[in-house]
């Protein structure tokens, strides 16, 4: 059995070369402080396994000598299958260990809203890419939901857009695929993706906020997804800017959901006689005295929200993703960016602080792979190299 010490190392190793992109055995032994037997042994191994590759001479010495061999990472030694789903439609996609999709479809999520039939069109789904794949290429499963999830059992708690509860997704599809499934809250992982590879990844701190057909949240903490106590940080959906009227609220969407929304404008559009369609809406935004308001009041209440959570949290960068928040991106921030101006202490407020996405609309899957790899990478190669 493989020491901890030998892990940490091996750990380490990993990281160097994934960060440095070309380095050597040498440059390792340098940076990591070990030995450079240790060194060799670790690369040696992670060679055999196929998850570092060597790649030519490097530069050597002036004065002449050997010159080191180049080491890098294999990006495609596995892939995760990663699957968003989302209220009106579902991504799956093949992603290598750097976060690119080397295939994606997308399909509607009607099949999905129930309990069997979200288990049953998965493992459609997922039995047609393993078959193509191979099972030996693939690292794991990784599940967003637009919902809660349970940190510690991965149960699906509560999706409001399918009116689905206590529904666990993990267990039957490891049992019918022999591979880890990880499920976990869609924002979550949009949080993970991007503060690997996208806007958050300059910050150690940063909040992503998700406006689709509900209202979610990721938060970045020292460079580290933060998912609260039990698994459900982040429910911005639930916030409350107006108990007056939202005391009211019947619905299972949460009450910020209720002012701006895929959830809510659909509804809207259906109360005023206008198609249920989301983009459409936005188009008569500029001539329609009724729908400008709606949205403006929307926004306000989407940037009172915002403005509790700067004050709050003081992070980096407020990023702004989802089906509505990206698509709509340019239309929604001056109203919130004007918002902000008006209630947050001068101190608090930066020109700064907003930023689009720069993930979508793969930043779900991108973040699923991301886990993946947290969870499941060293182990499957400390347990097969020692």
């Amino acid at each position: 059995m493989i020491s901890k010490l030998m892990e940490l190392r091996t750990e380490e190793i990993i990281t160097m070369i994934r960060r440095k992109k070309r380095t050597s055995r040498i440059q390792l032994a340098k940076l990591t402080g070990l030995s450079k037997p240790t060194i060799s042994s670790i690369v040696n191994s992670l060679i055999g396994e196929g998850l570092v590759v060597e790649t030519g001479p490097g530069t050597g010495k002036i004065t002449g000598g050997r010159k080191p061999i180049n080491l890098s990472f294999v990006a495609d030694y596995k892939y995760v299958l990663s699957i968003d789903i989302g209220g009106t439609k579902t991504v799956v996609a093949l992603v290598d260990l750097d976060g690119n999709i080397s295939q994606s479809d997308v399909f509607p999520s009607k099949s999905l809203q129930t309990a069997r039939g979200i288990i049953e069109e998965l493992h459609s789904k997922l039995e047609e890419r393993i078959k193509r794949i191979g099972r030996d290429r693939i690292l794991g499963i990784s599940i967003g939901v637009p919902g809660t999830v349970d940190g510690e059992t991965q149960i699906v708690k509560y999706i409001p857009s399918f009116n689905i509860g206590n529904l666990d997704l993990k267990s039957p599809l490891e049992e019918a695929f022999g591979l880890p499934v990880i499920v976990e809250n869609d924002v979550t992982l949009a949080a993970f993706g991007e503060s690997w590879i996208g806007a958050a990844s300059r910050f150690d701190n940063v909040l992503l906020v998700s406006i689709g057909t509900g209202i979610g949240a990721g938060l970045v903490v020292g460079n580290t997804v933060y998912k609260g106590y039990t698994g459900g940080a982040g429910e911005v959906g639930e916030m409350i800017t107006d108990w007056s009227t939202e005391s009211k609220k019947t619905s299972d969407f949460g009450r910020l959901e209720e002012w701006l929304s895929g959830h809510s404008l659909e509804s809207f559009c259906i109360e005023n006689n206008f198609e249920p369609d989301i983009p459409n809406l936005f188009e008569r935004f500029e001539h329609d005295s009724v729908v400008k308001k709606r949205v403006v009041d929307g926004c306000v209440h989407l940037a009172l929200a915002f403005a509790n959570s700067i004050l709050l949290l003081d992070p980096a960068r407020l990023i702004i993703g989802g089906g509505i928040g990206f698509n709509q991106y340019d239309r929604i921030f001056p109203i919130i960016e004007e918002t902000l101006k008006n209630v947050l202490p001068e101190a608090a407020y930066r020109s700064d602080l907003l930023d689009k996405s720069s993930l979508e609309p793969y930043s779900v899957v991108i973040g699923g792979a991301c886990l993946a790899q947290k969870r499941l990478l060293l182990g499957e190669i400390c347990g097969r190299i020692h």
